[in-house]
């Protein structure tokens, strides 16, 4: 066990981002619970190390309930790494929060950002500035308290950072930044009228494509009201956030303390009676897991601050949610007409939360008419899980607990099975067994007749990985960064294989060999009967898509914008084809294409031989999910709410339908029916082909 300075145990590793690791410690002087941040750093830097002090000490001297104490800093006598110890929170933080129940109420909104300005003012007043407040480095307690993380580092990373002159996460950044100016207090409150902004409407001010564009937006585009986009906001309210976003910053308010008591006066006025609404405009798939140390990295979609815990996903999606520490978009801008270079951090790896990847406020409505529902049932809480459908029967498991056996031509619930935690995991259903993970840290053999437990194997950490079977082998992906293969008849381990990061990609079992991706950015082949590694292949980011071998190619996807085929013995890479974003969609390949979605809103059509585009198709919202390809037809859901039928031939429409929310299921065909979960906790099935059924 790695001990800081005689003191401070590193008990386990949360996170890691673009300002450091994040570790759950514990102070052995006093016996109590610490979180510890370790940033990289040159050891002989002396002047780095010095200014990190003199920052950190700054911080440190702050004292109120909104800010995260820090404890003790120091520099670690082997690597040089420098390391804060800080008051461990249990709580989510904002980012989270709005990931998984979208923006609140008013009121609750309001006094959220009322409690974040009451932290700046006294920051502020001691000469401190955050200089990248954003959602991310809020933290909601269990209290329902809100307090800043990372007073201080932000400065330091600019500051020592050769690369960057100007740093900060672009959705927030004040436009000042962009010129060089170091900016002062009422650049936070620019930051914060972002975040207010986001808090009533579930979108950040202005929407962009990349960097300069979103540059361009703070520079010179008049942000909307938030009334615009949600009833219940009033005028008063309206008129503070465009003050905070106003570009130049003498138009803004003087001081935080001013604007803490307009948002205190605000919260009479917010409607008393409204309530916290789960409205998921950007791309809030599944749930977002308690942050704490005492939790394992999410999702997603992703590590968040020290203080904090999980993601994923960032996600990313459920089963891809990552706890990013404090990363964020990084930028540096040598003046307003200068030379960018996009420096990519882990917050912007996770699942989207930059407006240049969220769905439009407004997707484009569909009716319901477009094609027939033939049944839904209502689970209690969001369906991030993918259906099982075999012998008439739908499995599939819920963010309620539970694994729910459903009629398939009905909907009728046969049976469900209660674990301990969350299921994100889609079932395997094997020689009349389920197999699945779920969040309580076990796999699970289910009975498909009766929903009987055969046995369980606790893996140590939570399982969003869904299982493969092959040959009497469960083979299945943890965060605890293994990949387990367990005899299907016992749950006995066969063997475990440790990669470098937590894994939520599905394994592909293929000729005698396990393919898998994971977060250390590898694409990994291992022996089926050993667990020993036979190849490894490095994408430029995380691997989220499940491999899928075809004809000995494995075809993938990785967060480096790219979908990859690879030789299925070698790993030597065929062809790879860039998309405008991430692919956490896991391929399919059909016909000779391989079909996958993107975040960049397409999904797209390539040639299996060659990875040359056929086609794409623009949906209104990120495309996380796999595709099925029945007939010739692709359907797939999209973050705009949709499930989309497009001809797999040419990718024209041939319908879509709404299914309330946005979903990480990925819908599968049978019997000319689709079945597909949706965040709005309902498990629906529809016509494939419109009209040809009932209507329940």
């Amino acid at each position: 066990m790695r001990v800081l300075a005689g003191r401070y145990e590193l008990v386990r590793f949360v996170g890691r981002g673009g300002m450091g690791e994040v570790w759950e410690g514990r102070d052995r002087l006093i016996e109590r619970r610490v979180a510890v941040k370790l940033l990289p750093h040159a050891k002989a830097d002396a002047s780095g190390a010095a200014l990190f002090f003199r920052e950190a000490r700054t911080a440190g001297a702050l004292h109120h309930p909104g800010v995260v104490t820090v404890y003790d800093l120091g520099q670690d006598e082997g690597d040089g790494s420098l390391f804060l110890v800080m008051e461990f929170v249990e709580g989510r933080d904002l980012a989270a929060v709005l990931d998984k129940e979208g923006p609140p109420s008013v009121g609750t909104a309001v006094g959220w950002a009322a409690q974040a300005a009451a932290a700046l003012a006294r920051a502020h007043t001691a000469g401190i500035v955050h200089r990248d407040l954003k959602p991310a480095n809020l933290m909601l307690t269990v209290e329902d308290q809100v307090k800043i993380l990372d007073f201080g580092i932000a400065r330091f990373v600019e500051s020592t950072n050769r690369s960057s002159k100007v740093m900060g996460t672009l959705a927030y950044m004040p436009p000042e930044r962009f010129d060089e100016q170091p900016g002062d207090a009422r650049s936070d409150l620019y930051s914060l009228g972002c975040v207010l902004h986001e808090l009533l409407t579930g979108n950040v001010p202005f929407h962009a494509g990349g960097p300069v564009s979103m540059m361009n937006a703070h520079l010179r585009k008049t942000p909307t009201r938030p009334g615009e986009h949600r009833h219940g906001v009033p005028t008063e309210l309206d008129d503070l956030v465009l003050a905070l976003l106003a570009k130049d910053p003498r138009d803004r308010p003087d001081t935080a303390d001013e604007v803490h008591r307009l948002l205190r006066a605000a919260v009479d006025l917010a409607p008393a009676a409204e309530t916290r609404r789960m409205v998921r405009e950007t791309n809030p798939i599944g749930d977002a897991p308690t942050i704490g140390l005492d939790r394992e990295p999410a999702a997603s979609g992703t590590p968040r601050s020290g203080n904090g815990g999980t993601p994923s996903k960032a996600p990313t999606p459920t089963r891809r949610r990552l706890l990013w520490l404090v990363g964020g978009g990084a930028v540096t801008a040598l003046g307003i007409s200068g030379v960018l270079e996009l420096i990519d951090s882990p917050d912007d790896r996770r699942e989207p939360r930059t407006a240049g990847d969220q769905v439009p406020s407004s997707p484009p409505a569909v009716a319901r008419t477009d094609t027939t529902v033939r049944w839904s049932y209502s689970t209690g809480a969001e369906v991030d899980s993918s259906p099982a459908v075999v012998d008439g029967v739908v499995y599939i498991g819920s963010h309620d607990k539970n694994v729910y056996a459903l009629d398939a031509a009905t909907g009728t619930k046969k049976w469900a099975y209660t674990t301990g935690h969350v299921v994100g995991s889609s079932p395997a259903v094997v020689n009349g067994v389920v197999y699945v993970g779920s969040r309580d840290k076990n796999v699970y053999a289910l009975d498909a007749a009766t929903g009987t437990k055969k046995w369980g194997y606790a893996t140590g950490a939570e399982v969003d990985s869904s299982p493969v079977v092959v040959d009497g082998v469960v083979y299945i992906g943890c965060r605890n960064k293994n990949v387990y293969a367990l005899d299907a008849a016992t749950g006995a381990k066969k063997w475990a294989y440790a990669t470098g990061a937590e894994i939520s990609s599905v394994p592909a079992a293929a000729d005698g060999v396990v393919y898998v991706g994971s977060v250390d950015m590898n694409v990994y082949a291992l022996d089926a009967a050993t667990g020993t590694k036979k190849w490894a292949y490095a994408t430029g980011a995380e691997v989220f898509s499940s491999p899928v071998v075809v004809d000995r190619v494995v075809y993938v996807g990785s967060a480096d914008k790219n979908v990859y085929a690879l030789d299925a013995a070698t790993g030597t890479k065929k062809w790879a084809y860039a998309t405008g974003d991430k692919v956490a969609s896991s391929p399919v390949v059909v016909g000779g294409a391989v079909y996958v979605g993107s975040a960049d809103k397409n999904v797209y059509a390539l040639d299996a031989a060659t990875g040359a585009k056929k086609w794409a198709y623009t949906t209104g919202g990120i495309v996380w999910q796999s595709p099925a390809v029945v007939g010739g037809v692709v359907y797939v859901p999209s973050n705009d709410k949709n499930v989309y039928a497009l001809d797999a031939a040419t990718g024209a429409k041939k319908w879509a339908y709404s299914i309330g929310a946005s979903t990480s299921s990925v819908p599968v065909v049978a019997g000319g029916v689709v079945y597909i979960g949706s965040g709005d906790k309902n498990v629906y099935a529809l016509d494939a082909v419109p009209g040809t059924g009932p209507s329940y």
